[in-house]
C-alpha cells in the first residue's frame, strides 16, 4: 500500500485534505458526525481504566489534533506518537498543539503507519478513528490492523470508530437517509449535504459489523466491545491478543 492510495489514513484518497480544507475540517466534522468530541472524551475514558498513567499511545489518523488535545488533557502525563499521511491536516495539527501542554509529549510523523521508524513500537494503546472505512476490504483494512497491532504491547486496548453497515441492506439506506436530515437540521447546505452523500456511496468502503470483528480476529485483536453509536458510525474497543 502507497502514501498515495492512503492518504487514508484520515479520511479520504488524494488530495482531498488540502490546506483550505484542512482549516475547515473541525467546524465541518463536528455538524457531521453526531457525538464526535463526547467519541474523544469516552476514548479517553477508557484508555485511562486500561493503560497506566505515563502509557504511550500510538494515535493513527492524527487529523488536525483535535483528538490529540482531547486526550492530552484527560491523561496529562501520556505520551503520544501521532502519524497521518495528510501533512496540511498535520500542519493545522501542529498549530493547534503549539503552545499547549501536550505539545511536548506528542512526536507528529507524516507518514502512515507501517512507515513509522521502527523504534516506535511497545505501545501501552492506540487510536484509530475514522479512518479504516476508507479502505477498501482487499487487503487493506487488514494490513492496517496488522500494522497497529504489530506496534502494540500483547494486551493493549485498540480504540477504532469507523463508519460500518451492510451497504446491500434497506437498513443503510434509511440510516443514510436519517444521517442527511441531521445535517441539513445542523444548518449544512442540502446541497452540500448530498454532495457529502454522494462522496459517502463512492469513497466509503462499507462492511457489515460482523466483518469487522472478523477482521480483528485475523489482525491479532480480541472480539471487541461496542461503545458509541450514531447512525453509521460506530467505535470499538479491543484488545491485541496475548502472546502465546
Amino acid at each position: 500500500m502507497t502514501t498515495d492510495t492512503l492518504a487514508a489514513e484520515k479520511g479520504v484518497p488524494g488530495n482531498a485534505y488540502k490546506a483550505d480544507h484542512a482549516r475547515r475540517y473541525d467546524d465541518t466534522v463536528r455538524r457531521v458526525i453526531p457525538g464526535y468530541d463526547a467519541l474523544h472524551s469516552m476514548t479517553g475514558v477508557l484508555l485511562r481504566d486500561a493503560i497506566p498513567d505515563d502509557g504511550r499511545i500510538l494515535v493513527v489518523g492524527a487529523g488536525t489534533g483535535s483528538e490529540l488535545l482531547a486526550l492530552g488533557t484527560m491523561g496529562p502525563q501520556w505520551r503520544f506518537t501521532a502519524c497521518d499521511p495528510a501533512s496540511d491536516m498535520l500542519a493545522v495539527a501542529r498549530d493547534r498543539l503549539a503552545g499547549q501542554p501536550v505539545e511536548a509529549r506528542t512526536t507528529l510523523h507524516a507518514c502512515i503507519t507501517d512507515d513509522l521508524p521502527a523504534a516506535e513500537s511497545g505501545f501501552d494503546a492506540a487510536t484509530c478513528l475514522l479512518v479504516m472505512h476508507f479502505l477498501p476490504d482487499d487487503g487493506s483494512k487488514l494490513a492496517l490492523l496488522k500494522s497497529i497491532a504489530a506496534r502494540l504491547k500483547p494486551g493493549a486496548p485498540l480504540v477504532l470508530a469507523d463508519m460500518h453497515e451492510d451497504p446491500a441492506s434497506e437498513r443503510w439506506q434509511r440510516i443514510l437517509r436519517a444521517w442527511a436530515g441531521w445535517q441539513v437540521s445542523n444548518g449544512i447546505d442540502p446541497e452540500m449535504v448530498e454532495r457529502g452523500l454522494q462522496h459517502v456511496r463512492r469513497s466509503v468502503h462499507f462492511v457489515p459489523r460482523a466483518r469487522m470483528e472478523a477482521l480483528f480476529d485475523e489482525a491479532g485483536f480480541e472480539p471487541s466491545m461496542d461503545f458509541w453509536h450514531a447512525f453509521q458510525f460506530g467505535a470499538f474497543l479491543t484488545r491485541r491478543k496475548q502472546e502465546a
